[in-house]
């Protein structure tokens, strides 16, 4: 009678440990440490697209503005999924209100032709304050702020019509809608034929 009534408890007190053992187990959240990445801005803003981990994010600043013409870009440069997304926030033209782009895939036809490589053509170093800059480049997890200028009103012109022709190979039709709307062509040259006047 002992040994049944032992065996019993035995077995309840194997079913009690076995339930808290199960419920400690379930219960417990696994404490992961939050990665951080290795991206800095400083040092890998001309090659963003290798060097940005997933959930990084680069903001860029880009102003188009050029004697009395004001224009400007908000881009915003995501990673997620091992992929490089880019989206033209706003886009301000003049004193228009704003227009808004969507998320596209960061991903040029022509190699030789993409922000990276544009940005690495600029001189970090050129910092003279009568040149406003051109790219505005910050990470939000980072305190830098990258400045990039352009060196003459001719180089400026040439950093936007490059510039555009990017936007374009991403965006092909909101920028041709763009491009309709404020970039008129001048009017055909018409000759005009020469007359004496009567005397």
């Amino acid at each position: 009678m002992k040994n049944i009534i032992n065996n019993s408890i035995t077995k309840k007190i194997f079913y009690i440990l076995t339930l808290v053992f199960t419920i400690l187990i379930y219960s417990c959240k696994q404490k992961t440490e939050p990665k951080f990445s290795n991206f800095k801005v400083a040092q890998d803003y001309t090659e963003f697209s290798k060097k940005m981990e997933n959930n990084d994010t680069l903001n860029i600043g880009v102003s188009l503005s050029m004697c009395m013409w004001n224009e400007y870009d908000q881009l915003q440069i995501t990673k997620s999924n091992d992929s490089v997304f880019l989206q033209l926030k706003e886009k301000r033209v003049m004193d228009d209100e704003p227009i808004h782009f969507n998320k596209v895939f960061y991903k040029l036809k022509n190699d030789t032709l993409n922000l990276e490589k544009m940005m690495a053509d600029f001189d970090v170093n050129y910092q003279e304050k009568s040149s406003s800059p051109f790219f505005i480049i910050t990470n939000p997890k980072e305190k830098d702020t990258i400045l990039l200028r352009t060196t003459s009103l001719g180089n400026r012109g040439y950093t936007i019509e490059r510039y555009q022709r990017i936007m374009l190979e991403l965006y092909p039709k909101e920028m041709e809608k763009y491009q309709n709307e404020y970039l008129t062509l001048p009017p055909e040259y018409i000759e005009i034929e020469e007359t004496q006047m009567e005397e």
